[in-house]
């Protein structure tokens, strides 16, 4: 499908915000990550695992995981990889990069202990949320960090928490 570019009059009738993703499906376009997740959740509820947890107190966790990091990290997450600011509110990548850092010590406080999954025994919508992330936080911010933000790159996992890390 060529709808001319994220900008182009075509996109904007699909996605508003003019901005990816969409999924465009027998349901119309819906745009946004989250929705997109939650439409697939709800459409194939009856494969497994269904990436809804069995217990409420881990449902909420899971919400509140995908919701901070969609508010919190997304907006800044660029500064990992992109070249020039602006890096969400931030004009530094050091600044972005700092915020990220926190970021993910915040959702890293409400990561289950015991696992194995982030909200506990079953896995969540918030491991599909946060894993690309991660992949990012783990394996390509110690490569391309700046020298002025301070990473454990011995253990990049520490970044973001023990917990997130696993």
């Amino acid at each position: 499908m060529d709808l001319g570019g994220l900008k182009s009059k075509e996109y904007l009738e699909i996605s508003p915000q003019g901005k990816m993703p969409v999924l465009v499906c027998e349901d119309g376009a819906i745009p946004e990550s989250d929705t997109i997740s939650r439409w697939l959740l709800d459409k194939f509820s009856d494969k497994k695992p269904s990436f809804i947890p069995s217990a409420s107190a881990a449902r909420a966790k899971s919400d509140l995981i995908c919701r901070f990091h969609d508010l919190y990290i997304t907006t800044i997450q660029s500064a990992m990889y992109r070249a020039a600011p602006p890096y969400g509110q931030f004009t530094s990548r050091v600044e972005a990069l700092q915020e990220l850092a926190k970021q993910l010590q915040v959702i890293n406080d409400y990561v289950d202990a015991k696992g194995p999954y982030l909200t506990g025994p079953d896995i969540s919508l918030a491991d599909a949320t946060v894993f690309p992330t991660m992949v990012f936080v783990m394996h390509m911010l110690p490569k391309f960090s700046p020298a002025e933000v301070q990473l454990p790159t011995e253990e990049p996992g520490r970044l973001a928490g023990p917990k997130l890390a696993r």
